[in-house]
């Protein structure tokens, strides 16, 4: 499949919607090239854009063994919608696909949900797709309805954090530091007067930032992705500005790190790691804060903590204290730096195969199909423990 425009025609099911398109000008192109810098502009511009939805990211998921299509809505030559699929072939046959953080829309109009879900339908079984899941971006409620009324239910996996942490770079650093907590406060500070020292990586740093990752996995045991992995995703953003790494250093030790993704007004906390060693001189809170420091001073809007519990997010938002199971894991780390907590768009899900279809929703029962189609998915995925910018532990 090239990159073509294939017009507003008749599919099955969206005749309606394809119409409609057309008296409002609409046009729908459907690529499949390795590189489009101008949807990634539009994906870095558009509310609740995110690095996932570029074709720089396809090209990082390229080696994992994905494919990437792009749906894309015109009007006047403009790019006002869209969404990116990415595939991946099932060992039963077929394949499988999802749309992270998407589609995206610049303009309020349903019409342009209903068209971008239509295509995106059309492609996946152009493609032979036996499921797909579409997790809507943060602030894409309008978007989920749309998802609803084209058939979609929901997804009974969870492939993305659910809820998030964002804090907003607006304010001042004076007043940041002081909504946050007075435990996190003070572990920045404790970082710097017992010798930690952050710095900005280079290439030449990922083999550092390796090393600590594979320290985070045997801790935590998850299997992380390769050397490689890295390499493409630090050669496929860095020209263009989208990855920084962060080395928080201890005598010249690299003790902790981070990647970071800089994209559209918001730097996501892509994954940091640690070492294990100097807990008690507060690495990892001064790694953070040196990061939302180079955000703020960049001139980006939010600093995003990319991943916290739901359960802990939602007892959160209703004035509940953490219980104290909670209180030593990664999100009371992460909401001690005061930031928002955040509700995000639950995913949905289609299986396009009639007989699958029928077994996923009226054979297995609820608790048998969210473990298998858990555990598939995350094989498919290659979804880990690390995945999501998840930080480490050490706070």
């Amino acid at each position: 499949m090239t990159a073509r425009n294939r017009g507003l025609r008749w599919q099955p099911g969206t005749r309606r919607d394809m119409d409609a398109g057309a008296e409002a000008g609409y046009q729908i192109q459907v690529s499949d090239e390795a590189e489009d810098l101008e949807w990634d502009a539009f994906a870095a511009g558009a509310t609740g854009g995110h690095h996932v939805q570029t074709s720089l990211w396809g090209q990082v998921k390229a080696l994992l063994g994905w494919r990437t299509v792009r749906v894309m809505v015109r009007r006047e030559g403009d790019v006002v919608a869209g969404g990116q699929l990415l595939m991946r072939p099932l060992s039963i046959g077929g394949a499988a696909g999802y749309v992270p953080k998407g589609p995206l829309l610049a303009l309020d109009d349903p019409l342009l949900g209903d068209l971008v879900i239509s295509e995106l339908g059309h492609v996946a079984r152009l493609n032979h797709l036996k499921y797909l899941v579409v997790q809507p971006p943060r602030n894409g409620e309008g978007v989920a309805g749309r998802l609803l009324s084209h058939g979609f239910r929901s997804a009974l996996t969870e492939p993305w954090p659910l809820a998030t942490v964002l804090l907003d770079l607006s304010r001042d650093l004076d007043s940041i530091l002081s909504a946050m907590k007075p435990s996190t406060r003070r572990n920045i500070r404790l970082g710097k007067r017992r010798g930690i020292v952050v710095r900005e990586g280079t290439e030449r740093d990922l083999s550092i930032y390796y090393r600590l990752l594979v320290a985070t996995s045997q801790r935590q045991r998850f299997r992380p992705y390769s050397r490689e992995y890295f390499l493409g995703m630090w050669r496929t953003f860095s020209p263009h500005g989208y990855i920084k790494l962060f080395v928080a250093e201890y005598e010249g030790e690299a003790v902790s790190a981070q990647l970071a993704i800089p994209f559209g007004d918001t730097v996501i906390n892509k994954l940091s790691v640690w070492s294990g060693c100097h807990g008690r001189r507060r690495p990892n809170e001064l790694l953070l804060w040196t990061a939302i420091e180079w955000a703020k001073s960049h001139g980006y809007r939010y600093y995003d903590f990319e991943g916290i519990e739901l359960e802990a997010a939602k007892a959160i938002l209703r004035g509940e204290s953490l219980s104290d199971s909670l209180k030593e894991t990664l999100t009371h780390f992460k909401v001690g730096f005061g930031g928002q907590v955040i509700l995000l768009p639950e995913p949905y899900d289609y299986v396009y195969d009639p007989f699958l279809r029928w077994i996923y929703r009226k054979v297995f029962p609820i608790v048998a199909r969210q473990s298998i189609v858990g555990r598939a998915f995350n094989r498919f995925s290659g979804k880990s423990k690390a995945s999501g910018g998840r930080l480490s532990e050490g706070a």
